[in-house]
């Protein structure tokens, strides 16, 4: 009796593997068919030698396969209903993006940028079909071209096409994407989105944007690498497409036509008065500047400022906030974005991170209005004992003294009138620190977005104001071809057909008892 049962278990599971090869065809698997077509055979010829032939037969023409075939052809229309899905969802492709760091969105900044090409960019990524990051890199271009018909890409397979990898002069250790457009070309400094998009800028730009650090008065490096150096920031300036360069007022009278913004950024001294004249008349062709100030340092720029009603007053601002102590110190202001201006309309709900800062003051009756960029909290107040602070780190809120909420960034727009100039209006920000983009605080809060989204407002890159994509942390399993087959084939394939034999399994064990 019992090997009765076994014989008719082995030989409908030999037939479930022989019908599921249909499956296997659907799904793309057909080196799996010959195996399941030997195994499905094999099953039912081994049903027919264990078992008595004529109880077989008497299954397999009875009740028993009329209901284990309705079953096979229920499953059956289930595929063909799935397989119809799957055919329309390829045509019109949809998907969610379900994960905890939204690693498979794309930023706006990044979205922005492809629906304002305006002509052809193709891009080339160098990967061996086989290679860890092939997946990842392929993915994220076909999210790129998804959403602009005027950018395409390419996967180079360097074993298989080693000429056309030299062409494109991509070598082993370099960048592995090249980005091109007509004569333009620009490689991604790395394969993830903030690499790619930086390197569309690039080749999509009609000419680099050159900005102008000035030196002479203390001011950190452009390119340095110290704390309160800059290198961060030009490296993050070089990678979106401009161009840094450094300018001495006290050697060149005027301020170079090709410069796009002037950046006056942590002076510890002040200017003389023919370099601010030489600023002057920079503004007053249309120029834009940057004047990031510093507590205790005399700029000599306070006239100047007026003249866009701005003044910058000499305290020190402190906020006692629990947020404010986290940074180890009561002179390290935490301020909020005001969305109010161009500059700060996406960072509303990023805190930016002061290391020493003197407060700003919107003056009245100016002939210009400046907007407030950034406010302090509520608990805030500026220090007139500057060399107190500084000095004896005492700080106290005394009658008199500025209350929050301050301002520590403002920006100012004039217009220009005349012959020669260079822009119509000229763009000022100023912020009441200097540090707060220097390599030690340009990753804190929204610092680094802040401060570029001001040189882009600056430099008139409107497109540029966004949150920048940052690094995120991926959870993602990179398969080889021959791996992806075979999980392919394990969850639509095996589990499913398995699962269908060992409940005939089971029934037909019941139904015998």
């Amino acid at each position: 009796m019992r090997s009765h049962i076994a014989a008719r278990v082995v030989g409908v599971l030999g037939l479930v593997l022989l019908l599921s090869t249909v499956v296997t065809l659907f799904f793309g698997n057909a080196q799996f068919v010959l195996g399941k077509l030997v195994l499905g055979l094999g099953g039912i010829a081994a049903g027919f030698a264990l078992g008595e032939q004529g109880g077989l037969k008497r299954f397999f023409t009875g009740r028993a396969l009329h209901f284990g075939g309705l079953t096979a052809l229920s499953v059956l229309a289930l595929v063909v209903v799935l397989g119809i899905a799957n055919w329309a969802a390829t045509k019109r492709p949809k998907s969610w993006d379900l994960t905890k760091d939204r690693i498979f969105t794309l930023q706006d900044d990044t979205v922005r940028t492809l629906r304002n090409l305006k002509g052809d960019v193709k891009a080339i990524a160098v990967y061996r079909m086989d290679e860890e990051g092939y997946a990842q890199a392929e993915g994220l271009l076909k999210r790129y071209a998804a959403l602009s018909p005027h950018f395409g890409y390419e996967m180079v397979d360097p074993y298989k096409s080693p000429e056309k990898a030299k062409t494109y002069g991509i070598v082993s250790g370099g960048p592995r994407i090249l980005l091109a457009a007509g004569e333009q070309k620009a490689p991604a400094s790395a394969p993830d989105e903030q690499g790619l998009t930086n390197a569309l800028v690039k080749v999509t730009r009609a000419a680099s944007r050159k900005v102008y650090f000035t030196t002479g008065h203390g001011e950190p490096e452009p390119a340095g690498q110290g704390e309160r150096d800059y290198g961060r920031l030009t490296k993050a300036l070089d990678s979106e497409g401009y161009e840094v360069s450094t300018l001495s007022l006290l050697e060149k009278k005027d301020v170079p036509d090709d410069a796009s913004v002037v950046m006056v950024a942590g002076a510890r001294t002040g200017f003389l008065k023919g370099e601010v004249e030489a600023l002057e008349r920079y503004a007053a062709k249309g120029g834009h500047l940057g004047v990031f100030l510093e507590p205790e340092a005399e700029a000599g720029l306070d006239a100047f400022l007026k003249a866009y009603g701005i003044q910058a007053d000499d305290d020190v601002v402190v906020d006692p906030s629990p947020a404010a102590q986290l940074l180890g110190s009561p002179v390290s202001p935490i301020a909020l974005p005001s969305g109010a201006h161009a500059i700060t309309r996406e960072l509303t709900d990023t805190a930016l991170v002061f290391p020493t800062a003197r407060s700003l003051v919107a003056l009245t009756g100016a002939a210009v209005t400046p907007t407030p960029l950034a406010l302090t909290g509520s608990e805030a107040w500026g220090e007139t004992d500057v060399k107190g602070v500084f000095e004896r780190g005492v700080a106290r809120r005394d009658q008199g003294e500025k209350v929050a909420p301050l301002p520590l960034a403002m920006a100012a727009e004039k217009p220009v009138t005349g012959d020669g100039k260079s822009s119509e209006h000229a763009r000022l920000v100023v912020t009441g620190d200097g540090d707060f983009f220097s390599n030690k605080y340009l990753q804190l809060g929204g610092n680094r977005d802040f401060a570029m989204n001001a040189l882009g407002w600056l430099a008139e890159q409107e497109d540029r104001i966004t949150i920048r994509p940052r690094s995120r942390e991926a959870s993602l399993v990179m398969l080889t071809e021959a791996q992806a087959t075979a999980l392919k084939f394990l969850s639509v394939d095996v589990l499913p057909v398995g699962l269908l034999g060992l409940g005939l399994a089971v029934w037909m064990v019941r139904r015998s008892r």
